[in-house]
């Protein structure tokens, strides 16, 4: 029987197929690829002998997840395996990004002008040990792994479940892994289905330039984006007491939040990264001598345990002490002109804002509104701040009020660290990895680069994500989370990838031996030790 990928050369081969199928998030390309991936695994007998196994999941923009199910014999175990097939742009490779995803080509272009690479990029191109190219190491080298698991799995005839679930969309909003999950729960029903591990194999990340161990993640980290819409009063330049600047009250609220140490999180020895905006700026589109009375933040937030519910509430404290000191700081300052203060400033969350605007005029003009927005604008996060702005115009009788909301995406924290059985598959990796490539190992409790592992765990501290439900302006309409779904096909989790370096940078490559040779050993290990053979 032909073995297209079981072996080092195979996978490789593999490899370059893959990257070399251009999927940049939101290109063509991106909407192509899961017919490739199709189009590859269809060459395995198995497949040809069930072609309905391989589904073409759509998301809700028209893009696709591929599900391959390959049914154990007799057992129903599961193991899915998950992985992306969208890349970040190539804009970074300037001149050269025509060869960004031929691998051969742009090692080429590296070895003629190695300047584009950093010291530590240009000593691992010496070292012919590496492979360069868009997507090589985030992630496509994790598909192929999953990909060859599922050929061995069929030639074997393994007394285990795999489903392979590659997605769109990881960089960007997730919509790819989000449909997924709900195909999952539907093929988990169908075929009573019991998932015993989420296996995931984005690539490591290097602790440092010169660091040759392997880590495994038990848990990836979460990321949300708590926001606020800041209207205030428009005047002229001239009279500027006459109004409040929203950019005034802005500069205090993110002054109030970015890199403040209490939105961090400690897990033993790992800490999430500070918070800070990934977007602050008023609303006003052509200069002119108004002063801008709309201004809107969106704020990153990193995630250990906290869920949603814990976030908004802290975010909403912080943003009204925020606008108290904006506020009085204001006030300080006309009452030093000589000027009478009449404004004030209130905090709403957009849920009461939603409830005051059907209050008065209508739950019907305000769907008009929201469906208007969504129609005119493509982003979720923009349809957020865009729908906050126009609820607000209708509703100006509130006066000057500061609203906070959620935009999309969030990512759920998940934490499986001190589960018996991925405690045993940890050990296993370590010592499967020192006995046979003599490489060490190390578990890592937060996978730090965000990952599709978020959407198959509920958070550590409990499902609570009634303040996002509520308080994400386009939840249920064009951004979703299935949290049900995700509640009955929660698993333990573990991500086991090869060893990389330089996601998302020009020098963004992949360790060939971790690759090719210790990585199939390794999953292979991992499934036969403690699901089949156990």
């Amino acid at each position: 029987m032909t073995k297209l990928w079981q072996s080092q050369a195979g996978r490789k081969q593999l490899l370059k197929h893959l990257v070399a199928h251009h999927s940049v998030t939101h290109s063509e390309g991106e909407r192509t690829f899961p017919n490739l991936v199709k189009q590859q695994l269809m060459q395995l007998t198995y497949f040809k002998q069930h072609p309905d196994h391989i589904q073409l999941v759509s998301t809700q923009d028209q893009r696709q997840a591929v599900v391959a199910f390959y049914q154990a014999p007799r057992s129903k175990q599961t193991i899915t395996l998950i992985s992306h097939f969208d890349t970040v742009d190539v804009e970074d490779y300037g001149q050269h990004h025509s060869h960004a995803f031929d691998i051969d080509k742009i090692t080429q272009t590296f070895q003629e002008a190695p300047h584009y690479l950093d010291q530590d990029g240009q000593k691992d191109l010496a070292s012919g040990l590496y492979l360069f190219g868009r997507g090589v190491m985030d992630m496509k080298a994790g598909l192929m792994l999953h990909m060859a698991l599922i050929e061995q799995a069929t030639l074997e005839q393994w007394d285990i479940n795999l489903v392979l679930m590659t997605v769109s969309d990881e960089e960007v909003n997730s919509q790819g892994m989000l449909a997924a999950v709900s195909y999952l729960d539907q093929l988990r029903k169908e075929h009573q289905l019991e998932i015993a591990l989420h296996l995931n194999s984005e690539p490591t990340f290097q602790q440092e330039s010169h660091d040759d161990n392997h880590y495994y993640y038990t848990g990836s980290i979460g990321k949300i984006m708590p926001s606020v819409l800041v209207y205030g009063r428009e005047t002229h330049v001239g009279t500027p007491a006459s109004g409040l600047s929203s950019n005034f009250i802005l500069s205090f609220i993110q002054q109030e939040i970015e890199y403040a140490f209490d939105f961090q999180e400690t897990f033993e020895n790992e800490t999430t990264p500070m918070p800070v905006s990934l977007m602050a700026r008023d609303l006003k589109l052509h200069y002119d001598v108004q002063t801008p009375f709309r201004s809107f933040a969106l704020f990153n937030l990193f995630l250990f345990e906290r869920h949603a519910d814990a976030v908004f509430e802290q975010f909403n404290l912080s943003v009204q002490n925020a606008v108290k000191k904006g506020m009085a700081s204001y006030k300080k300052r006309l009452t030093q002109e000589g000027l009478t203060v009449d404004l004030d400033m209130q905090v709403m969350t957009y849920q009461e804002l939603y409830q005051y605007a059907v209050q008065h005029h209508g739950k019907e003009v305000v769907q008009s509104i929201v469906n208007q927005v969504i129609q005119d604008e493509k982003e979720p996060y923009r349809q957020s701040v865009k729908i906050v702005d126009q609820l607000m115009n209708i509703c100006r009788a509130l006066g000057p009020t500061t609203i906070t909301f959620f935009a999309p995406p969030y990512y759920p924290a998940t934490n499986a660290s001190y589960h018996p059985i991925i405690q045993a598959i940890g050990h296993t990796i370590q010592e499967t990895l020192r006995a046979h490539f003599n490489r060490t190992s190390h578990r890592i409790h937060y996978f730090n680069g965000i990952s599709d592992l978020s959407y198959i765990s509920p958070s550590p501290s409990g499902s609570k994500f009634e303040a996002y439900v509520h308080n994400t302006p386009v939840f249920n309409d064009t951004y979703t989370i299935p949290f049900e779904a995700i509640e009955r096909i929660q698993a333990p989790l573990i991500n086991c990838g090869p060893i990389g370096k330089d996601a998302h940078q020009i020098g963004e490559r992949l360790h060939q031996t971790s690759a090719f040779e210790e990585l199939p050993i390794v999953l292979e290990t991992i499934i036969k030790h403690h699901f089949i053979n156990a």
